[in-house]
Parts: C-alpha cells; sequence; structure tokens
C-alpha cells in the first residue's frame, strides 16, 4: 500500500492485486468490544504487527502524512501524538540498559521510573522488578553470568560484521565462516543452565518466532548489531491499530483494488506485464510491483521463470512461527490496581504450563502483556506463542486454551479476578493464513546469506524486467524484519519501477 500510495503521488495510475478479503498484510486489527476484524476504532487490537520506535522514520513520517496519532504503548502518556519535530527519547549514562538477551518490552529509559511491575517467572518462583539491575537481582549469579559471556561473544562476532550492515557490496570470509553456524550452535556452549538457555531461546523467539537452532547465527548479528532496527522498538502504538495505516490509503483508492485476487501468473515481455488472478481475471500494466512473504511469493507463476538464484533463495526463507492469543476484560485492565504493568516473562513454569516431553523444561507462556485498545475500556492481556511452543499450543483445542491462558494469569497475577471475571479470547496464528504462512518474517536459516549468489539475488529489487520484489522480508536496510522495513521496501519499489517507466518512456499503469 506504501508503494500505491507514493505512485500516486508521482502521477501513476495503478491497480492493487489483493490476495486476501481484507488490505495490510501482516498487519490485522480486530475490535475487542465487537469483535469486528479490520476495524479502525479507539477499541482495537492488533493482531499482527504493532509496534513503532522513535527510529523507525518512515513509518511515523506516513502516519504523520496520513493525519493519523501514534502513543506511547506504556500507556505512561497514553493518546500523546508525536509532532514531527518530535525529540528523541532523552537517555543518559546513569540509565539501565536491558542486557542483551531482554525478551520483554522495549519502553524507553526515561519512562521506567513510571512503570509499573512486570512479573518474571523462574520455575516455582515468582519475582516483580521494574529496572534492569531488579530483573538482574533476581536471577541466579551463575545465569547472569553465562549470559554476560554471552554477550560477550556476540559483541566479539558483531566486530567482523560489516558497518554498512545490508548495503555490504560482498560476501567476505569473515561472513561465510559467521553464516555456518546457527545461532543456538554459536550460544550454547557458553550456557549450562536451563534458565541461561531458555533467555536465549525467548530473546530469538522474539526476534525471529523461531527456534534459534534453525536461524543463522550471522542473520541475528545483524540484528544484535542494530542493522534492523534501533531506539526503543515498543514506543510507540498506533491510534486506530497498525491497520489504520493501509486502510486510511485503501480508503482513497477504493475502486483501484480488487480484494480476494490471488495473482496466479506474472507474464513480463516486451509488450508489458499480464497478471492472471485466481478467478482467470487478466490485468494489463506497464510494470509490476509484487510484495508478500516468500510462500506467497512462490505461488506465483512467473513467465518467464524467475532466476534460479532468485527462486532457490526464497525457498530459504521460511517463515516464523508466530500466534498472539488475547484474554479480553470488560473490566478494564484491572491488574494496574495491583501495581502491576501486565508484562509477564518466564523461562521456566510448573509442570501444568510446560510442554511435554521431550521438552518438558520448555515454559509454555514465556511472554505476555498489557496489550489494552487506546481506549483503555477494556482491559487486554496478550501473550506470544513462538516456535515450539506455538506448534504445541495449537495442537490443543480451543477451550484448553483459553483455561491455560487464565490459569496463568492467575499465577502471574496472584488474583482469581483472571478466571472469575471470565475474559472473551481473540486469537489469529498466522501459520495458517494461506498468503503467509508464518509471521513475523521470513528468516535466514545458517549458510545462506553468506552464498555469494543468494546475496546478490537478495540484494536485487528487479526480478524480472519491469517487476519488482518488495516488502519487510527483502528490504536490504534498516527495518528488515519490521512494519518499518515494508513502507521503506514498498517506497523504494514505487521509485525504482517510476524511474524505470521514464527511461522507457512507457504508459502510467502499474500494477501492485
Amino acid at each position: 500500500m506504501a508503494a500505491a500510495h507514493r505512485l500516486l503521488a508521482l502521477g501513476r495510475s495503478v491497480q492493487i492485486l489483493e490476495a486476501t478479503d481484507h488490505v495490510g498484510g501482516r498487519t490485522r486489527n480486530v475490535d475487542v468490544s465487537t469483535g469486528q476484524l479490520d476495524a479502525v476504532t479507539d477499541d482495537v487490537i492488533e493482531l499482527g504487527g504493532t509496534w513503532l520506535s522513535p527510529e523507525h522514520s518512515a513509518a511515523l513520517a506516513l502516519c504523520r502524512e496520513l493525519g493519523i496519532a501514534v502513543y506511547n504503548a506504556s500507556f505512561v502518556s497514553s493518546g500523546s501524538a508525536v509532532p514531527e519535530d518530535a525529540p528523541r527519547p532523552h537517555t543518559s549514562c546513569s540509565e539501565e540498559a536491558w542486557p542483551w538477551w531482554f525478551w520483554g518490552s522495549d519502553y524507553p529509559k526515561d519512562q521506567t521510573h513510571l512503570l509499573k511491575n512486570t512479573v518474571f517467572h523462574d520455575g516455582v518462583r515468582r519475582f516483580l522488578f521494574r529496572t534492569p539491575s531488579e530483573l538482574l537481582a533476581g536471577l541466579t549469579r551463575s545465569s547472569v553470568q553465562e549470559l554476560q559471556m554471552a554477550g560477550k561473544a556476540i559483541d566479539d562476532a558483531i566486530a567482523n560484521v560489516s558497518d554498512s550492515c545490508w548495503d555490504a557490496g560482498e560476501v567476505t570470509a569473515s561472513w561465510r565462516h559467521l553464516d555456518e553456524e546457527s545461532t543456538w550452535s554459536f550460544l550454547n556452549g557458553k550456557l549450562s543452565s536451563q534458565a541461561s538457555k531458555q533467555a536465549l531461546r525467548n530473546c530469538i523467539h522474539n526476534k525471529n518466532a523461531q527456534e534459534p537452532e534453525a536461524v543463522s547465527l550471522l542473520y541475528n548479528l545483524l540484528s544484535f548489531k542494530g542493522c534492523n532496527s534501533a531506539g526503543p522498538d515498543s514506543q510507540f502504538r498506533v491510534r486506530g491499530g497498525t491497520q489504520a495505516i493501509p486502510m486510511t490509503i485503501a480508503a482513497g483508492m477504493r475502486d483501484k483494488i480488487a480484494l480476494g485476487s490471488p495473482v496466479q501468473m506474472l507474464q513480463s515481455g516486451s509488450t508489458g506485464i499480464i497478471a492472471r488472478t485466481l478467478n482467470g481475471t487478466e490485468y494489463r500494466a506497464r510494470a509490476a510491483i509484487v510484495t508478500g512473504p516468500p510462500p506467497a511469493i512462490l505461488g506465483i507463476n512467473f513467465d518467464p521463470p524467475l532466476r534460479a538464484p532468485d527462486a532457490q533463495l526464497l525457498q530459504r526463507m521460511p517463515m516464523g512461527t508466530s500466534l498472539k492469543i488475547a484474554a479480553v476484560y470488560r473490566q478494564g485492565p484491572w491488574w494496574r490496581e495491583l501495581g502491576l504493568q501486565g508484562d509477564i516473562l518466564a523461562t521456566a513454569l510448573p509442570k501444568e504450563f510446560s510442554l511435554p516431553e521431550p521438552d518438558s523444561e520448555m515454559p509454555l507462556f514465556v511472554q505476555c502483556l498489557d496489550h489494552s485498545p487506546f481506549s483503555q475500556r477494556l482491559g487486554v492481556i496478550v501473550c506470544f506463542m513462538e516456535g515450539r511452543q506455538n506448534l504445541h499450543f495449537m495442537s490443543l483445542a480451543a477451550q484448553e486454551q483459553q483455561s491455560l491462558l487464565t490459569a496463568f494469569l492467575k499465577r502471574s497475577f496472584n488474583d482469581s479476578r483472571a478466571e472469575t471475571f471470565q475474559p472473551s479470547f481473540v486469537a489469529l496464528n498466522w501459520a495458517d493464513q494461506p498468503y503467509a504462512r508464518g509471521a513475523y518474517t521470513g528468516f535466514f536459516p545458517p549458510g545462506v546469506l553468506s552464498i555469494p549468489e543468494y546475496w546478490e539475488a537478495f540484494r536485487e529489487m528487479e526480478k524480472a524486467p519491469n517487476v519488482f520484489l518488495a516488502g519487510a522480508d527483502y528490504h536490504r536496510g534498516f527495518g528488515n524484519g519490521y512494519i518499518e522495513g515494508a513502507i521503506r521496501d514498498g517506497l523504494l519499489a514505487a521509485e525504482r519501477a517510476h524511474a524505470r517507466l521514464l527511461s522507457s518512456q512507457v504508459g502510467q499503469e502499474l500494477l501492485v
């Protein structure tokens, strides 16, 4: 949608072919007061991509252009719009930083003293914290020391990653060495306690929604280095939900959008582009911008076929496994009166809240947080189910899922109202969505990024004459894997398509 918005501003005409019945990709709103999907109200929560950092300049600029407000996700200053010249959050050397492995909400440091307590589970122990020092004090000394040593190893490895990040011009020998290992194989030998190992798993779940054994060390080093995002990633939410961004754009071009129109064939040649949808409708244009996660792109028959490195690369970009399940309380965010922020983290839980053998040491719930809507008329706790936890959780009946969640919230908040208030539930498992097949993004297993032909294929946006591939999964720069990357890549694809049409002096029409 960002690409179409930009192309219209450049004077081009566009036609949007949307595979699903809604716009927004992996953003999806639900109004928790009515249950309506794809709503833009003050009672919505996000079932997909949610947060923006102050460093996400493209997303914040687009919100300002569209007249959409953002607000502090911590609710410390709810409802405050962010002006164009908003200062960056104040930090000082005296303010504590979260450790590298922290997988909780990344709120600005200068808000820490205003936040309520986060709940942490370490087996049968439960403790509360607000600051990094309080978190570290609650953990065993051996676990903290192990994680500090692992952090030192990460810092040493990051020194071998180019400062140009995704703009690196070529694969180097050091990249090849870092890409030979998974994140787990590199760090597991430095960790011995179950608590520190689970902290690592939770950290990688938070980044990739997948197990660290499956993810390239090099890929995660780019993230640890700050190549993908920076600043407090959890600072802002969008009033009306993040889907308000594409829906606001769509409202101005309804006659240009064909919903439920998955493209099955895309033909490019000297006479232009022909796109044929599942129902047989054909559309003609001079250029096309193709968006969507790798599984969706692989479902399109390209004529001529994608080059072998492009097709092979897409096959080597599996999706993360992510679900958000929300408990919705009509009584409002009642946990705040207990002095609780609503955030919950865990490295170990009793047997009834853990995975079955052979993963019985893994907690089922590792991160939950207050996800109440802007209005705060309803209280919402959302829990992330990722990787192995997701696969097990989705094997359970809905009633069992809901009973486990409310029992866990009762234990976490030490308050029976988690159950007696009888919340309603809403959930979306992105792996079940046929044109997503996972979230947050496509990630790289070991041994992919360091292959020169795959690296070049990843860097090249134009996959065939006048056919451009764009999205958060493919963005070669800051924002990769984030809403920010989706917007930046869409804008870049629009500019490149526009420039290509200018250089070839062909017509106006573009397919998106």
